[in-house]
């Protein structure tokens, strides 16, 4: 059995369980797809024929990758049917090969923009001149239907949680009298269309399978003698309706559900943490297993991590020791406000590559939101710092920065085809082929000045040329052409972005105008920071992350460490959120558990970075704020303290006297 000599206690006794369905509850950083993979090894070695085996993961390069790794350690030929999947392509397998069984084998699957298409299409048809109801309510009918689908739950509860977080009761109660017969009739409208074209979505996928086998029993046995051994990798992602399909396997099959308890963040797409949580009461005949050896981190960094998850009102009921030893305690480090902030953050990162010889990629920084990346990803563009964006899109890459950008290149050079394209189909009445033939016209005249003098005789939006013909006297002015642009385009952008523009779309701005704000030419800001490859490459080069610092939102963090962990806007207002105060306990946990993510990605140093100021109340000096700050006993011993704000500056800048009065008396 040499497959066990590499592994520790705890991950021997979960590899060789012997009973029927086992939890793994897998701390961060304690080896928990290599249990996984060696318990394959383990059952192929006890004779368990490969495709009596399925791993099931949340994405296909995951369960690839289990796989590939497991093929390593077996004789390629004896694993040849060993199965990979994720719970949708599992779901869709077994519909598509069970003809007798499921009536849909034969349906076509629709993909998300499909999906799309459809719910605004059978919106369209009932509702496109209904001046009463929100134009978009589609797109907010569609996530409900999914969570609805996924969670279980009924329409008034989903469209609460999903739709209705930041009403008040009255506000909600009126939302839901208005548009309840709206979500009804076209989610049935959707249903029934899905069925007479003999159509299916992701979701439906799911929820064919686990409900066919459990209404049907006869087909369930049927179903679920194939297998013998169900692993599971990242169970504390699972929904209620991915519960409910693995119930349809308790009697013929094991279950081996790898997981962490601690690492369930996902409640807004329907992830049940409690159903883990309670796992041996709602499994019969199972069983709950502990690692608890990190192999990530040091001692100093777990104790904090540690000591987070004690203060919970849950009872995790673990408690990571570093198999590494100790190291370097956790830093606080007070900073003024989201720039000083992001200046210290890549201030680090180049002094450690120099002093430290510490690579870019040995640095991750993370954030509670994309948007509260962008100071620093601004700050590592002005300072040449490569970086890899997880979560979503990097700023020069967005479309509300590129819609800006391409009025910037057209004053640049009035003869970029492309960037007329893309500028002239932000107005209203201008298509693609419209879009064409106008930028035809633009880049064959002999000035900006002569094709916007063109532009002029057509009928159109008069700001289209008044917003370039604004910009044009600020070419060596950038930060101010970016400013001047916004300024009248700010309606027209509100108009295409909807909430999306004062919600976040609008806040970029003011990080790109100070990237701009360090070149002294139009030309000069496109070249350098737009068009450069070397920085796009480190924007999308997904091949080359050891290239650069890795800048993510907690949420796709997981599976992500790096040396040197920086950990952004930890104030009062943000562990937890006033949102997440307001919802109440289970929320408050379900971000003490972000946090507790985000600690554990450090393998070396964790530094938290506290603002004195922020664009949500006074950070760490608003004291009233503190209630519920999950840092607020954190013992001195567990973390060195560093910053030129001293405590005694915090609390002076907190005023406790009365508010200001003063009427305006002129006469």
């Amino acid at each position: 059995m040499d497959y066990l000599s590499s592994l520790n206690e705890e991950q021997q006794r979960a590899v060789t369980f012997s009973g029927k369905h086992a939890l793994v509850i897998a701390g961060a950083g304690t080896g928990k797809t290599r249990t996984i993979i060696h318990r394959a090894v383990h059952l192929l070695s006890q004779g368990v024929r490969p495709d009596k085996i399925l791993i099931l993961s949340f994405t296909r390069k995951s369960a690839n990758e289990i796989v590939e790794r497991i093929k390593q350690l077996q004789d390629t030929g004896s694993v040849l049917n060993l199965s990979g999947q994720t719970f949708h392509s599992w779901c869709s397998h077994i519909i598509k090969n069970n003809p007798q069984v499921f009536e849909q084998h034969d349906y076509t699957l629709l993909d998300s923009e499909d999906v799309d298409s459809l719910f605004k299409l059978l919106f369209t048809q009932k509702y496109k001149n209904n001046k009463t109801i929100d134009q978009k309510l589609y797109s907010k009918i569609q996530l409900v239907y999914s969570y609805m689908i996924n969670t279980r739950k009924p329409l008034i509860e989903a469209v609460k949680i999903q739709e209705c977080r930041n009403m008040s009761e009255d506000e909600a109660s009126e939302y839901i009298k208005h548009n309840e017969p709206v979500f009804k009739e076209i989610m049935r409208d959707y249903i029934a269309y899905k069925k007479k074209n003999k159509l299916f979505d992701y979701d439906d996928l799911l929820y064919i399978t686990a409900n066919g086998l459990q209404q049907n029993k006869e087909a369930g046995k049927f179903i679920s003698l194939k297998y013998e051994h169900i692993l599971v990798d990242e169970f504390q992602d699972t929904n209620p309706l991915q519960y409910q399909l693995l119930e349809a396997f308790y009697d013929n099959c094991h279950l081996f559900c790898v997981g962490d308890d601690a690492q369930s963040i996902y409640a807004f797409r329907g992830a049940d943490f409690k159903a883990m949580h309670n796992f041996t009461d709602i499994v019969p005949d199972s069983a709950k297993l502990y690692l608890n050896t990190n192999y990530r981190s040091t001692q100093e960094i777990l104790d904090i991590s540690n000591w987070l998850l004690q203060q919970s009102p849950i009872k995790y009921g673990k408690h990571l020791k570093a198999y590494r030893g100790s190291g370097i305690k956790p830093v606080i480090e007070y900073v003024y406000d989201e720039y000083s902030e992001a200046n210290s953050v890549t201030d680090k990162i180049l002094l450690y590559f120099m002093d430290k010889k510490i690579d870019y990629s040995g640095h991750i920084v993370l954030s509670r939101t994309l948007f509260g990346l962008r100071q620093v990803e601004g700050a590592c563009v002005m300072k040449k710092i490569p970086y890899k964006i997880y979560g979503g899109s990097s700023l020069m890459k967005s479309r509300h920065i590129r819609d800006v950008v391409a009025a910037m290149r057209i004053i640049a050079n009035y003869k970029d085809s492309l960037a007329w394209h893309r500028y002239l189909q932000l107005w209203n009445k201008i298509g693609p082929a419209t879009a064409a033939s106008l930028s035809e016209l633009m880049i064959n005249g002999e000035s900006l000045e002569e094709s916007l003098e063109i532009l002029k005789t057509k009928k159109l939006d008069k700001r289209i040329w008044e917003v370039l013909e604004a910009a044009f006297p600020y070419t060596s002015s950038p930060s101010e052409m970016i400013n001047i642009i916004i300024t009248l385009m700010d309606l027209r952008f509100a108009e295409i972005y909807k909430e999306e523009w004062l919600n976040w779309r609008k806040q970029d701005f003011a990080v790109l105008e100070e990237i701009a704000s360090s070149t002294t030419s139009v030309t000069e800001f496109i070249t350098e920071y737009i068009l450069d490859p070397a920085l796009e490459s480190s924007f999308l080069d997904a091949d080359k992350p050891k290239e650069c610092v890795k800048l993510s939102t907690i949420h796709s963090a997981k599976g992500l460490e790096a040396d040197v962990c920086h950990l952004l806007n930890v104030t009062p207002y943000s562990y937890p959120s006033k949102r997440a105060v307001k919802d109440g306990e289970n929320s408050i946990e379900e971000e003490r558990r972000c946090l507790y993510v985000a600690l554990t990605r450090a393998k070396n140093e964790l530094i938290l970075y506290g603002r004195y100021f922020t664009n949500i109340g006074s950070g760490m000096a608003d004291f009233a704020g503190q209630s519920h700050y999950f840092f607020n006993e954190l013992p001195e011993e567990l973390y060195e303290l560093n910053g030129s704000i001293s405590q005694k500056d915090m609390e002076n800048a907190v005023y406790k006297g009365s508010k200001i009065s003063v009427d305006i008396d002129l006469f």
